[in-house]
């Protein structure tokens, strides 16, 4: 039996621990390094609720479509059309400008080759020494796995609560009762000043000082390197 009521209960350890070899490809270690995105690159689709789409953007497609891995730490969420009125679902990136590629040593030209791609981030231990792509951890990456389902979860838990609450008022309409106040409440997502708006839900203060720090070392050496 499941010991947890809701997906918001379960500890990062249990997650990090469940995902264990979880979409491994058949080398023996994932190399992350992180990519500067082209203006524009990390744009999604708008999907109306209830399409088949996939909500890729132009990035993350082209670098799939060229043989690699891409992770683009994103949060989603629905607006309402303001002409037609039905619900549209948009997707934006966490870091504003950056996303993350599995690649080897190999395969740095190639990646800075695909269409959306502006660079890979580099650093330099030393003056003399040629910059080199800096790798991130595997737990790096993990850990931004885990915010970014734990997103995904208060996300679907939302659109459900919104979707039962409108059942509900319709019902009341059909049955000419009036709507009252609470039959129309929507909870709608709070942000705040972290990287790309990301949505306030995050469990704790030290996932969103993860994220700060993250999004600090990003931009730290983009501005090196511009």
């Amino acid at each position: 039996m499941w010991k947890y009521r809701s997906a918001d209960a379960i500890p990062e350890a249990e997650f990090l621990e469940a995902r264990k070899g979880e979409g491994r490809r058949s080398v023996a270690v994932e190399r992350w390094y992180a990519v500067k995105a082209a203006p524009g690159a990390q744009r999604c689709p708008s999907i109306r609720i209830g399409q088949d789409r996939k909500g890729e953007s132009i990035v993350e497609r082209n670098l799939r479509n060229e043989g690699f891995e891409a992770f683009m730490p994103s949060y989603r969420i629905d607006v309402r059309h303001h002409r037609q009125g039905h619900w549209i679902e948009r997707r934006f990136p966490i870091f504003v400008g950056y996303l993350f590629v599995n690649i080897g040593p190999h395969d740095y030209r190639a990646v800075e080759a695909v269409d959306g791609v502006s660079k890979i981030l580099r650093y330099s231990k030393r003056y003399a020494e040629r910059p080199m792509p800096f790798e991130f951890a595997q737990e790096t990456v993990d850990r931004l796995r885990y915010i970014a389902w734990e997103q995904e979860q208060t996300f679907l838990v939302a659109r459900a609560r919104r979707q039962r609450e409108e059942e509900i008022e319709q019902e009341q309409l059909r049955r000419g009762k009036p709507v009252n106040a609470s039959s129309r409440r929507i909870r709608r997502a709070q942000f705040t000043d972290l990287g790309g708006c990301l949505a306030s839900s995050l469990s704790s203060a030290s996932l969103r000082a993860f994220i700060t720090e993250t999004l600090e070392t990003l931009s730290d050496m983009a501005v090196r390197l511009d």
